[in-house]
């Protein structure tokens, strides 16, 4: 069958300076529905650069021309791990032949390393090599056409069916758009760490939330990612996306009155590779629908917060607590065995731990002694998967209670924290972090000035346009210096979050006001006194809550944008990136159109 589809497709040689100037000037798009992390490894990136010195003919980058917040743009479906290797040797992150692209060789990169933006290393490579580059011309398929937005996935997943780079998995989500599908990624962000705000993102901000790779520094360490810190994943299992299957066959049997086998087949018609009348495919899209996918995340959620409580104060990793002789092979099916029987006593017996130690004893060893496993290769029966979850359900039901309410779908304000933590790496307009409000000096007074740049701060945040979440957190220190002083000044050991410094603000509550909850009171007060309007006043003191983050006391003020934009004493403010600015009259317009659009 043969469709007519008014299309415009213009293919062109663009130069590398150019395309920098996009990537600076926020033109490039990544769409993390079917885009995957940075994986490629420094060799490759090198040996990529050497083919563009060497002026050999590298292959066609494929972009969509979208409309993204009512700018038009570049999504970038083909040739993501080139365009980042080019930029990021551009910007010095590696070098070619032990020699770093010399930053004078552009006019962008120029004003950088004047602005101090940009460092230049050393040795630098040969100027005229490196205008090379800049002049390179890279090829360029560029798509526009009517509802192109809703092709691209299946544009992306073409291209990549036979893709011999991507793992197994990796192809079966590569333009999935399918409710279990969007259901997985979300939790392999949250686990990860590597979440964002939003599914779209500037190419620029794609380190922020990839793996360290051998010699290259990204956002996230690979040893502190959960699945290789606990010993269940390796780092390379981690890249291939091997989480997203050990979630993926959690979530399944956690929604399916029928017990689901684990294999690689079913995976496969999960995720709609199998195309989407599969039966399969129907049965788990309908599961989602049913439970709804909010649900099914505080869920998942609740539990991995029971789990990681456990190894916590264990002070075991997952593999060394389970065993007494070092596993590798199944350690992933023994996750799930774990995981699914606390979900039975977490969630569907609203039950919760009720003794600690006793538990983390019985654990010990567990995998060794009560956990059976056939050594069926990649092929796990449903009714092996279920006995076992039951038999260590058995085993771990004595040491918990009933809950005293019924609440099983909330999640640990613990995992939520490290959420938001996350997301601001990716979405700085709409997050911000304070250590405390009072100055870290010897003796102090509340600084009213810095309680209410956080007001303003949310009304900022606010009128960058409805549907917009901000937070900002108080009791983490910006800086390891303040970490150290507050340590210093209120004996508070920190605690790091990736590159985050956890203090909280126990300290300084406990030495100036009587407790921690006059202090929170003494928030709220101040807030009613602030000259906000009284639909945000009253949205701002209705969010704001206390949390417990490993024995920190941490502030958490949210704003939610309704339909109208926030003065803050008769004035509009927004941020930009980092800052606050007020709003001249002559721009009220743009502002008012955010929010009332026809």
């Amino acid at each position: 069958m043969i469709y007519n589809i008014e299309q415009e497709l213009s293919i062109r040689g663009e130069n590398i300076q150019r395309i920098y100037d996009y990537y600076i000037n926020n033109k490039l798009l990544i769409n993390r529905k079917y885009q995957r992390k940075l994986v490629w490894a420094i060799e490759e990136k090198q040996a990529f650069i050497d083919s563009i010195i060497n002026g050999f003919p590298v292959p066609l980058i494929l972009l969509a021309e979208v409309n993204f917040e009512e700018v038009s743009r570049y999504e970038i479906i083909d040739g993501m791990q080139r365009l980042n290797a080019l930029m990021s040797f551009i910007e010095g992150e590696f070098p070619y032949d032990g020699k770093y692209f010399d930053l004078e060789t552009m006019a962008e990169t120029n004003q950088k390393l004047d602005e101090g933006i940009l460092e230049q290393k050393i040795p630098k490579l040969d100027r005229t090599l490196c205008k090379n580059i800049a002049g390179y011309l890279l090829p360029l398929s560029v798509y526009k056409y009517d509802g192109l937005n809703n092709k691209i996935d299946e544009v992306f997943r073409r291209i990549n069916s036979n893709g011999k780079h991507l793992s197994k998995q990796e192809l079966r989500i590569a333009g999935a758009t399918g409710g279990f599908a969007n259901l997985i990624r979300k939790i392999a962000y949250i686990i990860r760490g590597d979440i964002s705000a939003k599914d779209t993102l500037y190419l620029h901000a794609m380190k922020n939330i990839s793996i360290t790779n051998r010699e290259l520094e990204y956002g996230i360490n690979v040893n502190d990612i959960f699945w290789v810190k606990e010993g269940i994943l390796s780092r390379e299992n981690v890249r291939e996306s091997k989480d997203e299957e050990i979630i993926a066959d959690i979530i399944s049997y956690m929604i399916l009155t029928v017990k689901p086998p684990s294999n690689s087949d079913v995976l496969d018609d999960y995720f709609g590779a199998s195309g989407i009348e599969n039966k399969r495919y129907i049965e788990i899209e309908s599961a989602v629908k049913k439970y709804s996918s909010e649900l099914i995340i505080r869920q998942f959620k609740t539990v991995y917060g029971v789990l990681n409580n456990i190894l916590n104060e264990s002070g075991s990793s997952f593999g060394q607590l389970l065993f007494e002789t070092p596993q590798s092979k199944k350690i992933p099916r023994y996750f799930q065995v774990i995981f699914l029987a606390l979900h039975d006593l977490v969630i569907k017996k609203n039950m919760e731990i009720n003794d600690i130690k006793g538990l983390i004893t019985i654990m010990e060893g567990i995998g060794n002694r009560h956990i059976k496993l056939s050594s069926g290769g990649g092929k796990w029966s449903a009714i092996e998967r279920e006995n076992n979850v039951n038999a260590i359900k058995g085993i771990f039901e004595p040491f918990f209670k009933v809950k005293d309410t019924q609440d099983p779908a909330i999640a640990t304000w613990a995992i939520e924290l490290e959420n938001i933590l996350m997301q601001s790496n990716t979405e700085q307009t709409l997050y911000d972090f304070k250590q405390g409000f009072y100055d870290l000096i010897d003796e102090s007074e509340f600084n009213q000035k810095s309680f209410s740049k956080v007001i303003k701060t949310l009304t900022a945040m606010i009128n960058l346009g409805p549907k917009n979440t901000g937070y900002v957190i108080v009791g983490v220190a910006d800086s390891l210096k303040h970490a150290l002083r507050v340590e210093e000044l209120y004996s508070i050991e920190k605690r790091r979050y990736n590159h985050f410094y956890i203090t909280g603000i126990q300290g300084e509550a406990l030495k100036y006001n009587k407790d921690l909850d006059s202090y929170y009171q003494k928030l709220i007060q101040l807030l009613q006194r602030e000259p906000i309007d009284d639909l945000y006043k009253a949205q701002f003191a209705r969010n704001i809550r206390m949390i417990n983050y490993y024995g920190h006391s941490v502030i958490v003020f949210k704003a939610m944008s309704e339909e109208q934009p926030a003065l803050y004493k008769d004035e509009y403010f927004e941020r930009n990136g980092a800052n606050v600015s007020k709003i001249a009259p002559s721009e009220y317009p743009n502002l008012f159109k955010r929010f009332y659009k026809k």
